[in-house]
């Protein structure tokens, strides 16, 4: 599929839903959500970068989930598109990508979170799994109705989503890190600064 000049492989709604379904409690921080308006019948909708604010939520408990410290190898991580993960708990389905599908959105995840920006707030209660962060020259927020952000199945398992990018684990692609910690995924443009950070019961854009 091609968006704005740019060839991605995306999972057609329903698959997409089930890729992501089954997520279990997620790490939960604070933050402030961005604002966008929806397209409902297009892959991506267009975002905006109004940030509005949301309470601090205390993080969970992760003692069996797994940990890392510092950089990890990007070759674990790889997919034909880019470079996949999910956070340890599966509620996050991450990637960065090879090429942008637009100039915000080369970095994102996709996963419940709350609250919704006020031009999501519909689309983000009916589609939970579609409620994404993304960033590229900046952040934003979007609805997908696709698996953008989705890697494909591993080790033979049925749900996509990639590798589990540790607690403590940092992903350096290029210009993008992301890191996993307990109070949410966080990913930035180390060249602008943009970036994101998005947790079960928080979500922000900077």
């Amino acid at each position: 599929m091609q968006i704005r000049g740019a060839r991605i492989a995306v999972v057609p709604c329903a698959v997409a839903l089930a890729l992501l379904a089954g997520c279990g409690n997620d790490d939960k921080g604070s933050g402030t959500p961005t604002s966008s308006s929806a397209a409902p019948s297009s892959p991506v909708a267009s975002s905006s970068t109004a940030p509005t604010t949301t309470a601090t939520a205390a993080p969970t408990s992760s003692t069996t989930r797994p940990h890392a410290s510092g950089p990890v190898d990007p070759a674990q991580y790889r997919q034909q598109m880019g470079y996949y993960f999910q956070s340890p708990s599966g509620s996050f389905l991450c990637a960065i990508l090879d090429q942008p599908i637009d100039d915000n959105a080369q970095v994102g995840c996709q996963g419940p979170t709350t609250p919704a920006p006020a031009e999501f707030t519909e689309c983000w209660s009916k589609n939970p799994q579609g409620s994404t962060l993304t960033v590229g020259k900046r952040s934003g927020a979007r609805c997908l109705n696709q698996g953008v952000f989705v890697g494909a199945p591993i080790d033979g398992g049925s749900r996509g989503g990639g590798r589990v990018l540790p607690y403590g684990g940092v992903l350096t692609v290029g210009a993008f890190t992301c890191d996993s910690a307990e109070n949410g995924v966080t990913c930035t443009n180390d060249t602008t600064g943009a970036g994101f950070t998005i947790a079960r019961e928080s979500n922000r854009t900077f």
